[in-house]
């Protein structure tokens, strides 16, 4: 979503256990993806969701795609579709007034992978769900800490489509390092423990819902569909 949007502090925070909407929009406020994920902490000074393998979604796949080529998200050219978390179970890791959002990953056999961390505007609270705007670059984080830029290209490309600016896009790229002078100096959230971190096992798959498409309080007529990340 545009980086306008901030979180709305009257309203109620999230219970711990809750399973919401963990949704992205993008620059124009359209759906882009949907996760459904429960609270495990909902406060000032962080907000944690867990994603588990398993999990139904609304993912963005497109039309036309020559392979080996870069995904070109442009209007028209993609279709939100129901699919299956499956990539790694997840609990991400948000500062309510950062940019980015981190990962901490685990297969299905319960082995730690490491963290993405994954630049996004800040996030937006609304009566349903958290709600942010993809931003495209991301850091992929092996456990011993060495780390690796992810689609610098895509943040390029969406510059070139005129769906980011120059200036945005430079701010993204801060972010991402700050982001990695933490990981370098093993700083927090990478220096918390959190790899062995485990979500409560009383928990079930959350489901999607009715209202995963509700974007009324963007005061849209009615629910669009958009770019994935």
């Amino acid at each position: 979503m545009p980086d306008e949007c901030r979180p709305d502090e009257d309203l109620t925070r999230f219970s711990a256990g809750k399973a919401i909407p963990y949704r992205g929009l993008d620059e124009k406020q359209r759906l882009t993806s949907v996760l459904p994920v429960h609270v495990v902490a909902d406060d000032q000074d962080q907000i944690l969701l867990w994603a588990a393998l398993g999990t139904p979604t609304m993912k963005p796949v497109l039309r036309h795609r020559i392979p080996a080529s870069h995904a070109r998200w442009e209007d028209g050219n993609w279709d939100l579709l129901p699919g299956t978390w499956r990539h790694a179970e997840l609990l991400i890791l948000i500062h309510p007034s950062q940019s980015r959002a981190t990962w901490v990953r685990w297969s299905v056999e319960r082995e730690f992978l490491g963290w993405a961390v994954n630049m996004q505007s800040p996030l937006t609270r609304t009566h349903l769900d958290f709600d942010h705007w993809d931003h495209q670059l991301d850091i992929l984080v092996k456990p011993d800490r060495s780390w690796s830029w992810k689609d610098e290209d895509e943040l390029q490309l969406v510059v070139q489509l005129n769906r980011m600016s120059a200036q945005q896009a430079k701010a993204v790229r801060e972010e991402g390092q700050r982001a990695v002078q933490q990981i370098q100096q093993n700083g927090v959230p990478f220096s918390d423990g959190w790899e062995d971190w485990q979500a409560d096992s009383t928990w079930s798959l959350p489901e999607l819902g009715s209202k995963w498409g509700d974007l009324s309080m963007y005061r849209q007529s009615s629910p669009q569909q958009g770019q994935g990340e």
